[in-house]
């Protein structure tokens, strides 16, 4: 079923120019080497095969700055078409040896999400302050990952004096990246392995943090600033044929208010989506729970409801949901994280 969509959406897609001007795909990387985790890394080879992809394929990479601030209609920015940015997680010391040359010759803006204790502690596959500022000075941004990128809501009881502890944690790491990086770091922050509930992401939006998860999916005016998300484009997902599917969607227009918490005690959560505008959407779905199809239920013109088949075992999930535009020139694209504790 896998191969079919992937199928499906490659040749629907071919020859097609996409105006992307409303929305931005982002990408987030880990490692890029020949020697580190399979599930989360790209040889340089691949990333330079990625970098070539955006270039043969008249896509513009944009810092995640530009982006956010037109998109949040923070700065009168007019973004170009077939706008993507680039991110990596954790700070591993490859970014700077085998990425960074790459990233320079290709002229590409890219942001590095850094938990700060393995930078303090000199972590040996981690880069070093020097080499951050190294990347800031060249124009990267550096920005927040938590201190020491522990799980955040994996915790029992869920209480105040949790969310003290994990607001003072992103507040740590946020001080160490100003004393050694000055004023420039902005109070982004990505959860660390992508989980979250919503009460921590609403103390960190009242804090003054856009923060970014692992789910897929584009960035849009309409997006949840507490929960962005970006398409992992490492491991088995670093397939260009299926990454260029991802490149040339949008995301799919939802009523992100009536979607449920990511933390969840049910081992069959099911997802209501209430779209908010079908008028250029097909009522065709592609869904799917994990690497598994599904069928989606619509439950009127508006709403449709995604249930996983079997129970889900603990840990992360996620539900993915695409529809060709009317237009014929895009899919949308929607997608609904899990995290299953069954202990709660």
């Amino acid at each position: 079923m896998i191969k079919r969509l992937i199928v499906t959406l490659s040749v629907a897609l071919c020859s097609i120019t996409v105006h992307a001007t409303d929305s931005v795909n982002i990408l987030v990387y880990h490692h890029v080497a020949n020697d580190t985790p399979a599930s989360t890394t790209i040889s340089p080879a691949g990333f330079r095969e990625h970098l070539q992809l955006l270039r043969d394929n008249d896509f513009t990479v944009v810092s995640l700055e530009d982006a956010l601030a037109a998109l949040r209609g923070d700065a009168d920015i007019d973004l170009p078409e077939k706008a993507v940015a680039l991110t990596f997680d954790d700070a591993y010391e490859n970014i700077h040896t085998n990425a960074f040359p790459l990233l320079k010759e290709f002229d590409a803006p890219f942001t590095v999400f850094v938990a700060t204790d393995p930078i303090d502690q000199n972590f040996q596959e981690m880069m070093s302050w020097d080499q951050l500022r190294d990347l800031q000075e060249w124009g990267a941004t550096i920005t927040n990952h938590s201190r020491d990128h522990d799980y955040m809501v994996r915790h029992s009881p869920l209480d105040d004096d949790w969310l003290q502890s994990m607001i003072d944690n992103v507040s740590h790491a946020q001080q160490r990246l100003t004393d050694e990086l000055g004023d420039m770091v902005p109070r982004w922050f990505a959860y660390p392995y992508g989980e979250y509930n919503e009460t921590l992401k609403q103390a960190l939006l009242d804090e003054g943090y856009a923060a970014f998860a692992q789910h897929s999916g584009g960035m849009s005016a309409d997006s949840d600033w507490g929960a962005i998300p970006r398409f992992a484009a490492a491991g088995v997902y670093a397939n260009p044929e299926t990454l260029i599917t991802k490149l040339n969607s949008k995301p799919m227009p939802v009523n992100r208010d009536a979607l449920p918490d990511m933390l969840t005690a049910e081992t069959r959560p099911s997802v209501t989506v209430e779209v908010t505008d079908t008028s250029n959407m097909g009522r065709a779905l592609n869904c799917f729970v994990d690497s598994s199809w599904v069928e989606a239920e619509w439950l009127d013109d508006n709403r449709f409801r995604v249930t996983p088949p079997k129970a889900l075992s603990d840990g992360r999930h996620r539900f993915n949901c695409t529809s060709q535009a009317r237009s014929g020139s895009f899919f949308y694209w929607f997608s609904q994280p899990w995290l299953v504790q069954t202990d709660r």
